[in-house]
């Protein structure tokens, strides 16, 4: 075989070991290429499930938080109303003591069965003897009616 086969021969087998090199650096390439790619989806896959879990955990806390507090509110609302309650029950026992103690005024000024109104002035009748009524200022209590001008008692 002469020389230049030989360089030619071993020029072609060079050709076809850097060719064979060159597909087999490609090939282990794409393989590395495709094993990050698997796990760069793996991994964001993993973040989505993560962010996905938080996200969950998170509408779950403020569904929590969101319950407390309308329990809260209904709670002080509650105690708003029983509060508002006892205030008018306390309110209407004050009312009726004015009342009462108006209606007491009212009875001191008037006159009893013992009493009638004379000419405008309040007599005492005990049995069959009759007396002027006196009022502080020592004089004689003026009346119009059955209603005397100051308290009779």
């Amino acid at each position: 075989m002469p020389l230049s086969w030989k360089i030619g021969a071993a020029a072609a087998g060079l050709i076809v070991a850097v060719l064979a090199w060159n597909g087999l650096s490609q090939y282990l390439e794409a393989r590395h290429a495709d094993e990050v790619t698997r796990d760069s989806a793996r991994a964001a896959e993993l973040e989505a499930q993560q962010a996905k879990a938080q996200a969950q955990q998170h509408q779950a806390q403020l569904a929590a938080d969101l319950k407390q507090q309308r329990e809260d509110l209904s709670s002080t609302y509650q105690q708003v109303n029983e509060q508002a309650r006892q205030y008018q029950a306390e309110q209407a026992i004050l009312q009726e003591k004015q009342r009462q103690q108006e209606l007491a005024v009212q009875a001191s000024y008037r006159l009893d069965h013992n009493q009638q109104c004379a000419d405008g002035i309040v007599i005492n009748r005990n049995g069959s003897s009759f007396t002027q009524a006196v009022g502080k200022d020592g004089g004689p209590i003026p009346c119009k009616g059955d209603t005397a001008t100051e308290p009779l008692r």
